[in-house]
């Protein structure tokens, strides 16, 4: 259970970080912005627990170094798996596949 915490929030901080800009409602009371629900998040924990949210803080570090290598170009896919992806009879199974579940998730 120690990762699970960290974990969601890293994705959360992920998410909104590829999705800045888009509203989010928040219990149907109030509507943020993506990019704060990770503090939201944080303060949420911080709030109803009464201690410092040290795993949601983590969580969104990881995030931000995560997404940073992401943008920079410093984290990519190691060569062998780039050129089985491009070339495998398998990985192009396995995309034709993913784009069919992928479709029914698509926001118009």
């Amino acid at each position: 259970t120690f990762l699970c915490h960290n974990l969601s929030t890293f994705f959360v901080y992920v998410w909104s970080k590829y999705n800045e800009g888009t509203m989010v409602n928040m219990f149907e009371l109030v509507e943020i912005k993506a990019e704060l629900l990770p503090w939201i998040f944080l303060a949420q924990t911080f709030l109803l627990e009464g201690e410092i949210p040290i795993l949601d803080m983590i969580g969104i570090a990881f995030g931000h170094i995560y997404h940073h290598f992401q943008t920079t170009g410093l984290l990519t896919s190691p060569r062998f798996l780039a050129t089985w992806y491009n070339n495998s009879a398998m990985a192009g199974w396995l995309r034709k596949e993913y784009k069919k579940v992928t479709a029914d998730y698509q926001v118009i």
